[in-house]
């Protein structure tokens, strides 16, 4: 008897200590890049990504995402153009991040990760808003510096109008158990 009790034991805390996975929740997900120009601010939607976080104890200890490049749309052919050769989608189909470090603070998760676009790779800092219900919801944005992953910012009409540097990548995701 003792020894069925035993294995029972070891077997719940076997199952209770794997890591779940969960992915995106197609149509409850958003991301949109924003940023300025010298003519007005504009925006774009990302349309294909995809997210994975792995989930143990409850508590996510890893994430990762990626976007199709392509798949930025901005409503205007000759801006996504432009956007598509800046990030060097030709060479570079993907942009990716996957998380190195990650800690669970109340409803926020703060950590590190690598963030590769146009094939440059850099560590950048991340604070997001998490919350866990019935499903998991990370919400947040990133500021970075087109010229950090060595992108020319794009210009147009023979570079009267010039993009700002800087631009931010604004997220809701929400994420199901797989």
């Amino acid at each position: 008897m003792k020894y069925i009790l035993t294995i029972f034991i070891i077997s719940s805390c076997t199952f209770f200590s794997k890591a779940q996975t969960l992915k995106i929740e197609k149509g409850a997900s958003t991301m949109e890049v924003q940023g300025t120009s010298s003519l007005h601010d504009w925006k774009s939607t990302v349309e294909e990504f995809t997210v994975e976080a792995i989930l143990k104890e409850d508590q996510i200890n890893n994430i990762q995402f990626s976007a199709i490049v392509k798949s930025i749309k901005s409503g205007k052919s000759g801006m996504d153009g432009n956007t598509y050769k800046a990030l060097k989608e030709d060479k570079y189909p993907e942009i990716k991040f996957v998380s190195s470090q990650l800690n669970i603070l109340k409803d926020r998760l703060i950590g590190t990760g690598q963030l590769t676009i146009a094939g440059k790779s850099k560590d950048i800092p991340i604070n997001l808003i998490i919350k866990q219900n019935t499903t998991t919801t990370v919400n947040g944005n990133v500021k970075i510096k087109m010229t950090d992953y060595d992108i020319t910012p794009p210009t147009a009409v023979f570079g009267t109008i010039k993009t700002g540097d800087e631009i931010t990548i604004q997220f809701n995701f929400t994420l199901i158990k797989s």
